[in-house]
């Protein structure tokens, strides 16, 4: 098995066009997704969704396989409450550490936005990670002091080497080459190295990728919700384990393609957030929407109105049964309980005519589609209002 010999030598090509364009697109979108104001309540599902993906992601990388219900389940009970069966304890416990660490990151980053990279800082990040694991000769936060195999290639052996590298990878980041990268090369770049180091018994990808996340969100490019790579990563595993060592071995100490693969990766998860934000917010604008065209049929402020407004505000991009809100099945139905069938048929018309909700078969949903509209390129027109 191959000695990788850490050095700080390693070139990376930051003029490679897929690279420029991907920063670019990374600053662009998470830009675009801060900007763009949301509720609170849309935040914080985010925020759940986000780091859930996350902390499935970074263990699941380690063979910790976790369902999303499962890390659900772990994130909504209170630590003194096991979800999993004692068997699974470690598993759990890896997913409330990994949780832990997120909310650790923010919380200090929010206290010092400047916070550096320390070789302290690592090892506290270590700490949460392999907090109350009964991993074999891991201690939380200490440096090993035996040498390891890890996966297909041998890092530093000696607790001095160890200690040696870390402290010349801290320094070199701070003042050699990465001082003047992108934020998010220097991210990736961090990942690389810890986890190349491996300086503890247990956790090194789970640190690595915690530094990684710590310098995306300190840079702001967590825009929106605390996420990372973690996800891609293990979505792409193999990917993702043969290109750490390709870096290592074979690109002549190249560092552009583990940078290239980890960037196309953050671009995915920005395009997601990018498109999940949208898609709340063109459901705000739906409803505002609504309420206007509502308005200028002089509906609002009569019964009539409000059924009809309370019954778009309701509906989202999950269609609806129809046959459900007849047959009183659905939470719609109390909007005609003591009204007739003819009641519903025509409130339905005038959101089909208005062009409100979509009916396909006996699905209903609301016509969100509709928005594209009013979003460029479009016509500058204005049209009469009708009256029914």
């Amino acid at each position: 098995m191959p000695k990788w010999d850490v050095n700080f030598d390693m070139q990376l090509d930051l003029q490679n066009q897929e690279l420029v364009s991907c920063v670019a697109k990374v600053d662009a979108l998470a830009s675009v997704i801060c900007a763009i104001p949301i509720p609170p309540r849309t935040k914080e599902a985010l925020d759940t969704l986000n780091i859930l993906r996350a902390v499935r992601g970074t263990t699941g990388i380690e063979g910790t396989e976790l369902t999303e219900l499962e890390v659900r389940q772990i994130m909504e009970s209170p630590p003194n409450k096991p979800v999993l069966p004692p068997s699974r304890h470690r598993e759990e416990q890896e997913a409330r550490n990994a949780e832990q660490l997120m909310y650790y990151v923010a919380k200090e980053v929010n206290r010092n936005r400047n916070l550096p990279l320390t070789e302290s800082l690592v090892c506290k990040f270590h700490e949460i990670i392999t907090k109350d694991i009964d991993y074999p000769n891991n201690i939380p936060g200490k440096y090993r002091t035996y040498a390891v195999c890890a996966g297909t290639y041998v890092p530093p052996e000696t607790e001095e080497e160890i200690r040696h590298s870390m402290r010349e990878f801290i320094r070199w980041f701070k003042e050699g080459a990465p001082a003047h990268w992108p934020v998010v090369v220097r991210a990736i770049v961090a990942h690389f190295y810890v986890v190349s180091i491996h300086p503890f018994g247990d956790g090194n990808g789970r640190t690595a990728r915690g530094i990684e996340s710590f310098l995306l969100y300190q840079g702001g490019v967590n825009a929106r919700g605390f996420y990372s790579l973690a996800n891609y990563y293990y979505s792409h595993r193999d990917k993702y384990v043969r290109l750490l060592d390709h870096v290592r071995f074979e690109t002549n100490g190249d560092l552009t393609p583990f940078v290239l693969f980890a960037l196309r990766g953050l671009v995915e998860e920005l395009n997601w957030v990018h498109g999940e934000v949208l898609a709340d917010v063109k459901l705000i604008a739906f409803r505002d929407y609504a309420r206007e065209q509502l308005a200028v049929y002089d509906k609002l402020g009569t019964k009539v109105g409000e059924r009809m407004l309370y019954f778009l505000l309701t509906l989202g991009e999950e269609p609806v049964s129809l046959t459900a809100i007849r047959r009183g099945e659905h939470k719609l139905s109390r909007l005609y309980r003591n009204l007739t069938s003819k009641t519903l048929s025509r409130d339905l018309e005038f959101f089909r005519k208005q062009e409100l909700v979509v009916i396909e078969g006996d699905e209903l949903r609301a016509n969100l589609d509709i928005m594209t509209r009013y979003t460029p390129p479009y016509e500058l027109t204005k049209e009469p209002h009708r009256r029914l």
